[in-house]
């Protein structure tokens, strides 16, 4: 790939590693003023619980996704960026440009789905 769209593909890596992590610190933030209140009720008690499981959830996600970031940048720094896993043919530029840390062709993809 040249040299130009590698540094393409890092430019929107790191972007989409900085709106991530600016993401989590804000739920993190509002997890802790909202966990650390006193509950009244049960109610209140039961929504604090659901809250902090779709939070934890969306935590699991971030750090899911902030991970293929991170080996997205490793391959883009060994020269392997762009080539799939599992087929080692070159990842269409369309797939990456909506989702720069796949490390899987749209075929490979689905195929990995099914199973």
């Amino acid at each position: 790939m040249e040299k130009e769209k590698l540094e393409m593909y890092r430019g929107m890596l790191l972007e989409y590693r900085k709106r991530l992590t600016g993401d989590f610190e804000k739920a993190l933030d509002s997890a802790n003023e909202e966990f650390g209140m006193e509950v009244p009720d049960m109610n209140d008690e039961a929504t604090r619980t659901m809250s902090r499981r779709l939070l934890m959830s969306i935590g699991d996600k971030s750090l899911d996704t902030l991970r293929q970031i991170e080996e997205a940048l490793e391959r883009i720094d060994d020269g392997e960026y762009g080539v799939c896993a599992e087929c080692e043919a070159l990842i269409p530029e369309g797939r990456l440009e909506l989702v720069p840390f796949a490390i899987f062709c749209v075929r490979c993809q689905e195929q990995l789905e099914k199973e």
